[in-house]
């Protein structure tokens, strides 16, 4: 049992400034009970895009007991915290949610995924087991209690930002907006960039801002030019994965044709020779399997440093032009997978054979 003794002189204070100051200071002593108990309606938790908006996890637990030498100047002053941290660490470093005033708590799918994703730091399509315990305090200088420690082995799922987009419907698809691979704006600023693959020796194109030929669209105002509700198509000579980036303020674009490898102290080539990945046109990737040390690598395209990818400040998720290497800390054998097919949000995977 702990105690604490609250010194309501100060809080009556103001009240009684006003008559006089006719009321001597008191004092009030609070007896907390013991440590709620903490239940979860799951131990194990696979999470997906297709349970999002259902409740897919359920704390609860029991109100604190709180007993005040003056019942009538009883309050309802626990606090009460969800703590989480990775297995095995003693939550030395774990993250903490507020769940004050209630005593239970629903989560769907998608906030118990961004919950576990971006707060958690869990990666994602890879179950992790963590556990969670409840701290329940009563006051700042009283030192609090701890629940039972429940453990949940969670699977949290990628969550692919959605961009505002410019469509590229063409010869290569049926010229169909509405199934069109799309080209992404991070900033929302003008500015597209994406990959689309053109499989035939000469591709004609537009790009329009929505899924249809009514809204407005960009053909070709020449080389590199873009002309808003043109007639003309873009043509690109030439079979290939390219990389398209497009300034509708400025009324540009590019489009450069990429073959994909992988480099560093991490693969047999190390940091002077490159092992070129395959373009599996079905599941829209790039792939190898290769032998990896523990180290570190990279992805570049055409075999030259100008368009190159690492690490991200998310786990799976590459940035151009990053300062940052990936790594591997196991040698082995693994099937490395490159996927450019999320306009502006680019992912990899490691999967040891």
């Amino acid at each position: 049992m702990k105690k604490i003794f609250k010194n309501i002189g100060i809080i009556t204070l103001t009240m009684l400034v006003f008559a006089s100051c006719k009321k001597d200071e008191e004092k009030l002593s609070v007896t907390a009970g013991e440590s709620p108990a903490l239940a979860v309606s799951t131990n194990t938790l696979v999470l997906t895009p297709a349970t999002a908006s259902d409740t897919v996890i359920t704390f609860s637990w029991n109100k604190q007991e709180v007993t005040w030498s003056t019942p009538a100047n009883a309050t309802d002053i626990s606090t009460y915290t969800l703590q989480i941290d990775s297995a095995g660490q003693n939550f030395a470093s774990s993250y903490d949610v507020d769940f004050t005033g209630f005593v239970k708590e629903k989560y769907t799918g998608a906030d118990f995924n961004a919950l576990m994703v971006s707060k958690v730091n869990l990666p994602s399509d890879v179950a992790s087991h963590i556990e969670l315990r409840l701290k329940t305090s009563i006051a700042p200088n009283q030192s609090p209690v701890y629940s039972n420690v429940v453990s949940l082995t969670v699977t949290p799922y990628m969550v692919i930002p959605e961009y505002v987009s410019l469509y590229v419907p063409g010869g290569h698809q049926g010229w169909a907006p509405e199934t069109a691979t799309t080209i992404g704006s991070v900033k929302n600023d003008g500015t597209y960039e994406g990959f689309v693959n053109f499989p035939d020796a000469s591709t004609e194109y537009k790009l329009t801002t929505e899924r249809n030929w009514t809204s407005t669209n960009y053909g070709s105002g020449g080389e590199g030019i873009l002309l808003a509700n043109s007639k003309d198509n873009i043509i690109q000579a030439g079979a290939g994965y390219y990389y398209i980036k497009a300034d509708i303020n400025k009324l540009t674009y590019t489009a450069t044709k990429t073959s994909w490898a992988v480099l560093g102290a991490a693969t047999s080539g190390g940091w002077d020779t490159e092992t070129a990945l395959t373009y599996d046109i079905n599941a829209k990737v790039w792939k190898a399997t290769v032998n990896l040390t523990a180290g570190e690598f990279k992805f570049r395209a055409n075999n030259d440093w100008a368009l190159n990818m690492g690490a991200s400040t998310i786990d799976g998720v590459l940035k151009i032009a990053s300062n940052d290497n990936l790594s591997v800390s196991d040698a082995g054998n693994y099937t490395i997978t490159l996927d450019l097919s999320h306009p502006a949000y680019y992912m990899y995977k490691l999967k040891k054979n």
